[in-house]
């Protein structure tokens, strides 16, 4: 009996033996796995960088030219206000809308004469 257990104690001690050796192989296939992904990572963020810079170079461009606009848009907006109470000031243009108003119905006694006039002479010619 004790020949036996020397035998499976040595296989034991054998079969151990072989696992730690393929335990090594597998760690430092492990590690070397893990040394090409962090290389890939480093790649990779390398590669990023100048990419994430030339964004937010754009992104402060963006932001000067909608700053710019909106300056713009401010001077636009006052001067339009302006000229609104300018002519405001001038004349309230109501009084150009009236139904009374003689200048209106002059123009439109002019317009008859025209269009007369130029309905006389196209007919005048023809004969």
């Amino acid at each position: 009996m004790d020949i036996v257990i020397n035998i499976l104690l040595v296989i034991l001690i054998i079969s151990a033996s072989v696992l730690c050796i393929y335990l090594i192989f597998t760690l430092k296939s492990l590690i070397r796995e893990a040394e090409a992904i962090r290389k890939d990572v480093h790649d990779i963020v390398e590669k990023a960088l100048p990419v994430l810079e030339n964004l937010n170079d754009v992104s402060n461009r963006a932001s000067r030219v909608v700053s710019d606009i909106e300056n713009y848009w401010e001077e636009v907006d006052s001067s339009i206000k302006k000229i609104k109470e300018k002519i405001a000031n001038f004349t309230s243009l109501k009084t150009f809308q009236g139904n009374d108003n003689p200048a209106k119905d002059f123009i439109k006694n002019l317009r008859a004469l025209f269009k007369g006039i130029s309905t006389f002479w196209q007919t005048f010619k023809k004969k």
